[in-house]
């Protein structure tokens, strides 16, 4: 039996991980070891947006100690991610460049969409738990230190997802100086977040009835270790068969939030003998979690003690074939994505026929062009997303919805994903722009792939301008450099053919191949 040893760096906010796993077909993915120190990252960027030489000079003492270990298990597979307290700082080119010269360590910075998919790959990976709680209502909770995400799940799907900057060192360095003004700390942290959190809930969750309560993120362990281990009222850490329990539900949670606001960060620091920097932690994320019991009609919360190692295990091991994925994110991206189109009011029979279409000229192409999986779900995006800026305003839809997609974020696309997402729906009519005009946005091979996927979108457009879905049973098929496309239809198509021959030049000086549209008349 083949085990591989996987090694996992996370370099939070407040503290930075190793974490050492056996992965195997067999067996799963299985914690061997872990390792943490206190390495404040967070501190510095939240408060004044920059790392000093101190901290980077601490955080490589720290990652030289990991490798150390690392050698004990001569790892060779392993990952290290930073999220947000490097992401927002003015000088986290350098810091990237210390690490490098200083530990050998290529420290990859996630987007916030990324950070967040590899959690949720995570939990997937709990079948008989995601995947049934999942088919109600649920808000899962994802708090770190800079920021927390509240994404929606309904009936399988990924309802909405959205990001919002109160992760519990934020509000903790953000309020810090206010400390000393107010007999009442709690009362502050509750004002500052608490309008936030509605507004989530007003936008986004009275169509759907929460049942469910996911909380999950690094900054979860002291939360999850006074939850865990302290008996108060009638909330015990075992269930009645002896087995330690997973989630709570409002009366116990309420007990336990009047139990730790009663306490100073000194005293929890005592009770679970863990530093005061991080029991004051505790306060924020209790109250987070109050306020969505407040705001919602969920039932309970469950504690999935998921962390982002987890997640970049889980990740490998998917990518390695170790483990079969849980659940289709992909599915969810696009569930995401139908939302999206339905919150900006596009026209959905209009959007379904440029996604058919669009996805039937790529199949056509797919094979000799190379194309992968990952490229049609990008220009599967694209396609719904393609008329989204008509919300705002009809006379500039491509720039529009440019901007709204660049504003949105859909969980599992990164960063780079999601620009060539923008810049696919940018240009509906008009000639995509030369590389030379466009660097800041694109290397050079993610230029091609949007100039490729941008041709197969506007043709597909085309073929709908009238916004009357003219064609029925469309198919096409591909023969040496012609690409023909045929559509069953009765209507008069002189609009769909003028526009289409106008987008037949670009699409054919991209592929190589010429695009014919041929109308059949359906009697």
């Amino acid at each position: 039996m083949a085990v591989t040893i996987f090694a996992a760096i996370d370099v939070g906010s407040h503290e930075t991980t190793l974490r050492i796993y056996e992965i195997s077909k067999k067996y799963g993915i299985h914690e061997i070891e872990s390792v943490h120190h206190i390495a404040r990252l967070g501190l510095e960027t939240y408060s004044t947006q920059h790392i000093s030489y101190h901290t980077i000079d601490n955080l490589c003492n720290i990652l030289n100690g990991f490798s150390a270990k690392m050698k004990e298990y001569a790892i060779t597979d392993y990952m290290i991610t930073a999220t947000s307290a490097i992401r927002e700082a003015d000088n986290n080119i350098i810091v990237l460049d210390q690490v490098k010269q200083r530990t050998g360590f290529l420290i990859k910075i996630l987007s916030n969409s990324e950070q967040r998919y590899l959690c949720y790959k995570s939990i997937a990976l709990k079948e008989n738990s995601f995947h049934k709680l999942i088919q109600k209502g649920t808000l899962l909770v994802d708090v770190g230190g800079g920021s927390i995400q509240l994404s929606l799940f309904d009936k399988n799907n990924l309802v909405i997802s959205q990001n919002i900057l109160l992760g519990s060192l934020r509000i903790n360095e953000v309020l810090q100086d206010m400390k000393a003004k107010t007999d009442n700390y709690q009362n502050l942290v509750y004002e500052y977040i608490a309008n936030d959190l509605h507004s989530f809930v007003s936008l986004y969750i009275p169509e759907h009835n929460i049942k469910n309560i996911i909380a999950v993120g690094n900054q979860l362990t002291s939360f999850v270790k006074y939850l865990s281990v302290h008996h108060f009222g009638n909330l015990q850490p075992f269930d009645a068969k002896g087995k330690k329990k997973d989630s709570i539900n409002r009366q116990e949670y309420e007990e336990f939030y009047q139990a730790i606001t009663s306490q100073t960060p000194e005293e929890l620091s005592k009770e679970l003998d863990i530093p005061p920097d991080r029991t004051a932690l505790l306060l924020p994320i209790a109250m987070i979690f109050h306020i969505m019991f407040e705001e919602t009609k969920a039932e309970q919360i469950w504690l999935s003690g998921i962390t982002l190692c987890d997640g970049m295990a889980a990740d490998f091991a998917e990518r390695k074939e170790k483990i079969t994925p849980a659940h289709n994110f992909a599915e969810s991206m696009v569930s995401a994505s139908r939302n999206i189109a339905k919150r900006y009011r596009c026209n959905a029979e209009h959007n379904n026929n440029v996604e058919d279409i669009s996805l039937k000229i790529f199949d056509a192409l797919k094979k000799p062009n190379h194309l992968t999986k990952r490229d049609r779900l990008i220009l599967q995006i694209s396609a719904i997303l393609s008329s989204c800026g008509k919300f705002i305003d009809l006379n500039d839809v491509g720039e529009n919805s440019y901007k709204i997609v660049m504003s949105t974020e859909i969980i599992g696309i990164s960063q780079r994903e999601r620009t060539m997402i923008a810049n696919i729906v940018r240009f509906p009519n008009e000639r995509f722009p030369n590389y030379v005009d466009m660097t800041d946005a694109f290397t050079k091979e993610d230029y091609v792939m949007a100039t490729k996927l941008n041709a197969i979108l506007r043709l597909a457009i085309a073929m709908d301008r009238s916004y009357r879905q003219k064609f029925r049973n469309t198919t096409v098929g591909l023969e040496g450099n012609k690409l023909t496309i045929t559509g069953k239809t009765l209507y008069d198509i002189t609009l769909e053919q003028g526009i289409f021959k106008k987008c037949s030049d670009f699409f054919e000086e991209v592929y190589g191949i010429q695009p014919v549209l041929k109308q059949k008349k359906q009697f």
